[in-house]
């Protein structure tokens, strides 16, 4: 991990995208990030083995408020479930600064690039800098701590963040601050629970059923239905323009085409 940035970490940059030709905006951040440092391991199965199952759901708030959409990446973002023996949870991180990069510190030295879910809004780099949370979480990239410097890829920053293709540094006070209390990805790979058959059933099994037998009337293809009173609820927002960008046609690229792409991507494998 020692060079000058563009050569000593590989991860979010665009090339990696030519792996399996999918793009990493077509990707929920979480996901991006744990098939990056994937990559980085050796770990070339990634579309199989982050592959979820299909599905749509309108999230709301307590009050209904639109909150987002998402798709099957992010059905079981709170207990990730994976294939081909790729393993993760989130951790959280001490609430203690002193101690908030506890986790981050024991994954690195493990060799792992740590996917990290801070409190953005004192982090100068990032485009949700000063912006209030909003409840939905982003997820980047801490590949080397040295000294008060924090080695970092991020695909949200601001325009003059120092950031190029997608690389950067952050000073390492605003990562404890933002990162004390609030969760890591920790994974890891290993041999595969059952083979890949079983597990391309189980992935289309689930798909047909998060689909027709959804959990509520916001989510599978009676959520889908909904999406066009989803969009005339909108009209009279104040904010429309910006919610209708950030809440539903960015979610609509990625949590829900994107889960589309990536499961079409590890089925296409096993096409001769």
């Amino acid at each position: 991990m020692s060079g000058e940035l563009p050569d000593a970490f590989p991860y979010l940059g665009a090339s990696l995208d030519d792996v399996e030709d999918l793009a990493h905006s077509r990707i929920s951040c979480w996901v991006h990030c744990l098939r990056d440092s994937l990559y980085a391991t050796g770990f070339r199965d990634t579309a199989r083995a982050l592959a979820q199952p299909l599905n749509f759901a309108v999230e709301r708030t307590a009050d209904g408020e639109l909150l987002t959409l998402y798709g099957g990446l992010d059905t079981d973002y709170h207990a990730p479930r994976f294939q081909r023996g790729v393993r993760a949870r989130w951790e959280t991180s001490p609430d203690d600064e002193d101690h908030a990069f506890d986790v981050v510190e024991r994954e690195l030295a493990r060799g792992h690039a740590v996917p990290v879910s801070p409190d953005l809004r004192g982090m100068r780099h990032s485009e949700f800098y000063r912006v209030p949370f909003s409840g939905y979480p982003h997820t980047f990239l801490v590949h080397r701590l040295d000294g008060d410097t924090v080695w970092a890829a991020d695909r949200n920053t601001r325009r003059g963040s120092g950031f190029t293709d997608n690389r950067g540094t952050v000073p390492a006070d605003e990562l404890r601050r933002g990162l004390a209390g609030r969760p890591v990805l920790v994974w890891d790979t290993g041999a595969p629970a059952a083979d890949w058959a079983e597990e391309r059933h189980l992935l289309l099994t689930r798909s047909v059923r998060n689909l027709t037998e959804p959990d509520s009337p916001h989510e599978g293809l009676a959520g889908l239905r909904t999406l066009p009173d989803v969009l005339a609820g909108l009209e009279e927002h104040p904010g429309r323009s910006s919610v209708l960008r950030m809440r539903v046609s960015g979610p609509l690229q990625r949590q829900v085409a994107g889960d589309r792409q990536l499961l079409a991507a590890a089925l296409l494998r096993d096409v001769p």
